[in-house]
């Protein structure tokens, strides 16, 4: 089977600030991404930087907006950029969950014309509709086993006329 996907770098977007999940919902996707398809993974929750979330908390509670604004922006340029590096994006979207991040960084990916799918878990006509005037709907699913299923045929080769996966086969 081809791998395609192997090496490649893809940020792993979704809420943090307001997902009341936590983590938990990043296990899985972790573990299959990085090896079923041999993915290099940038998980910004999982990034050092999180450290300094309860100091931005503080910060946010006091209205010490010299230091949210010092923390908030060293945040938002690192996810930035690691979205500016990675080869494609996957990003969570939980319907109704706020997040501003995750939609900056979907934008962002977007606008580079980067391969960008969406998973709404509530099912892909949750996803927001907004998305629709620039995300195909081809690359929106409702469950994370969607998502795989397309990352398979991906590495299958069944994608190549898709012009935002010629750098994934190697075309360009």
């Amino acid at each position: 089977m081809s791998s395609y996907l192997a090496d490649k770098r893809c940020y792993l977007s979704g809420p943090i600030q307001y997902d009341v999940s936590g983590r938990n919902w990043r296990t899985e996707p972790t573990k299959v991404l990085t090896e079923e398809f041999g993915i290099n993974l940038f998980d910004p929750f999982a990034d050092p930087k999180q450290q300094w979330l309860p100091l931005l908390k503080d910060a946010q509670a006091k209205s010490d907006y010299e230091t949210m604004t010092k923390i908030a922006k060293s945040f938002v340029r690192k996810d930035l950029s690691m979205v500016d590096r990675a080869d494609f994006v996957i990003a969570y979207l939980p319907h109704m969950v706020p997040t501003t991040g995750t939609h900056h960084e979907i934008i962002n990916s977007s606008n580079s014309k980067k391969p960008t799918i969406l998973i709404c878990p509530e099912g892909k006509n949750k996803v927001p509709l907004w998305y629709y005037g620039f995300i195909p709907h081809e690359v929106m699913f409702g469950s994370w086993e969607e998502c795989y299923k397309y990352l398979r045929e991906i590495n299958a080769g069944l994608h190549k006329e898709n012009h935002r996966l010629s750098y994934i086969y190697g075309l360009i």
